[in-house]
């Protein structure tokens, strides 16, 4: 009896290390971002995403968190569709935990440019 509480009490911790955190939450404003609490995903099999739809100027749609089934078409990588005219980006994620923030998945130029970009629209209020 003893062993088998030392047995399930070791699995436990396994599952517990090896569960991917990821960024999560929704957000309407172009000057918000997702990321500001986090989830722990529950299946071995889940991926981190983002999805960003540009709306209009002052509005920009962005959701995070986990899933398995939302990343079938997008694993590691990020998808971009034009969706009744509005850009929508999707990327997925599994390479470590927070791995689904904003700029996880762009390049270094791309990088570079979305944070002097923030920091303009910080400037600007």
């Amino acid at each position: 009896m003893f062993v088998s509480y030392r047995i399930l009490i070791l699995l436990s911790l396994i599952v517990t290390v090896f569960s991917l955190e990821c960024y999560t939450g929704f957000t309407y404003l172009k000057a918000q971002s997702v990321g500001t609490s986090k989830e722990t995903c529950s299946s071995p099999n889940d991926y981190c995403y983002n999805m960003t739809a540009d709306l209009t100027s002052l509005n920009n749609v962005k959701k995070g968190g986990c899933s398995s089934t939302r990343c079938i078409i997008a694993r590691n990588k990020c998808v971009t569709q034009s969706v009744g005219g509005t850009q929508l980006q999707f990327c997925c994620c599994n390479t470590g935990d927070l791995c689904n923030s904003k700029l996880t998945n762009m390049s270094f130029f791309e990088k570079t440019k979305q944070r002097a970009k923030d920091f303009l629209d910080m400037l600007r209020g």
